[in-house]
């Protein structure tokens, strides 16, 4: 017995020594393999900003190529690769950036320059997509109309069907055809950023049943925004006051609407006003811009009649009120109480005093939804209202205006002005 175990400790010691020279065998050949394949391949050890310069040189179609050549070559692909190329080339520059060749990276650019600009291209997360289009700096930029067909129920690739977040930045007249063709394919898209597009006039934007958020920013030219999205629960505008339809989003939770540019369109219609307030009066959330509400009585005097009908311009749901302000004057603070009487449910309200946000040129003291509320309201008082922030500068006269009136309609122990 104990020779036997004798031998079985020997044979155990033989084979631990043996298995570093097996390991060191093992390296020693790899190494000759990396060896072999660099001295083999002198352009893959140039630096970095050679190798994106060599890309840059080669057609679109090639470059792409590049990607399955070696790792080195991905590495260098994940990079802010630039190319030259025309703007037919877009698709395949997005393309390019949703294979899944590279498992393990989440984020990639492609910058492509065409004749009439550039657009840089960036995946984030396999699922978020912005297209940043720039022009060459002399082109006018012509108006134009733009019609998005988001979610279409046709077949899609593998490729297209991952994207759910899109950010579109600087569109214009040239490139709008190329982008809609892009955005027509992915049909899970669940948000869309429509940012800084100068020249867009008309904006016409049907979702199916997956889409959930619409930001559109200093898109400053815009007139017309036409939105038919049923699921929608997001919805943030800032730029002027266009004529806005917003068509049956009866599932509408979170609303920014800064119109810090005054309204975008003359003379200034009432009717379309109401119409976009009576889209978001069930929201949970909502940003506004508090000079709607200071539109002197006259110029709501085509709308009155049906208003006073109604009497649904009420926001029963809302929790969290943030109110745009150029200043908080008397009528300032006036319009504000008018419309707090009008959000039984309130919880939050900040009040956010911007002096470089558009100023009503009506400062009359009575206006059209102070009376309105005065009929309407259904209580005196705000009895869920437990938190008042106020940010911006503010007079002290104004700061302790604005507290006493606040006291109209919630309790003074509850009134936080910060």
């Amino acid at each position: 017995m104990g020779k036997k175990l004798r031998k079985k400790k020997k044979k155990n010691r033989n084979k631990k020594q043996n298995q570093p020279r097996e390991i060191n065998e093992i390296s020693n050949q790899i190494e000759n393999l990396v060896l072999e394949e660099t001295n083999d391949d002198f352009i893959s050890r140039l630096r970095d900003d050679i190798l994106c310069q060599i890309l840059s040189l080669v057609p679109f179609r090639c470059a792409v190529q590049t990607s399955l050549l070696s790792t080195r070559w991905r590495y260098v692909w994940r990079k802010a690769i630039e190319l030259q190329g025309t703007i037919e080339d877009v698709p395949r520059v997005i393309t390019s950036l949703l294979d899944p060749f590279d498992k393990l990276s989440c984020h990639r650019r492609i910058r492509l320059h065409f004749r009439q600009g550039s657009i840089l291209s960036t995946i984030k997360d396999k699922e978020e997509l912005h297209l940043n289009f720039c022009a060459d700096g002399q082109e006018t930029f012509s108006h134009f109309d733009w019609s998005l067909e988001l979610n279409p129920q046709i077949p899609i690739s593998d490729l297209s069907s991952c994207i759910k977040v899109l950010h579109l930045k600087s569109v214009n007249k040239l490139t709008r055809e190329t982008v809609s063709s892009v955005v027509s394919k992915f049909q899970l898209l669940e948000s869309l950023q429509i940012s800084e597009c100068k020249g867009l006039q008309s904006l016409y934007i049907e979702a199916g049943s997956r889409f959930r958020s619409l930001v559109i920013l200093e898109c400053l030219q815009l007139n017309d925004v036409y939105v038919f999205a049923y699921n929608l629960k997001e919805l943030v505008f800032q730029g002027q006051l266009p004529w806005f339809w917003l068509k049956y989003s009866p599932h509408l939770e979170c609303v920014i609407l800064d119109f810090r540019y005054g309204p975008g369109y003359n003379p200034f219609a009432c009717e379309n006003l109401l119409s976009l307030l009576l889209a978001v009066k069930n929201v949970k959330t909502l940003t506004i811009s508090g000079w709607l509400f200071k539109v002197s009585i006259s110029k709501w005097l085509s709308s009155a009649g049906a208003i006073w009908e109604r009497k649904d311009v009420l926001f029963n749901n809302l929790k969290e009120l943030r109110w745009i302000d150029s200043s908080m004057e008397n009528h300032s603070i006036a319009t504000l109480v008018s419309v707090l009487r009008l959000c039984p449910s309130l919880e939050k309200l900040v009040i956010n005093v911007d002096p470089a946000s558009y100023c009503s040129p009506s400062k009359g003291e009575c206006s059209f939804w102070k009376e309105y509320s005065n009929r309407v309201a259904n209580t005196a008082t705000l009895d869920h209202l437990n938190m008042v922030k106020l940010k911006g500068f503010l007079g002290q006269e104004d700061e302790i205006l604005l507290a006493e009136r606040l006291v109209e309609v919630a309790s003074v122990e509850l009134i936080h002005v910060k």
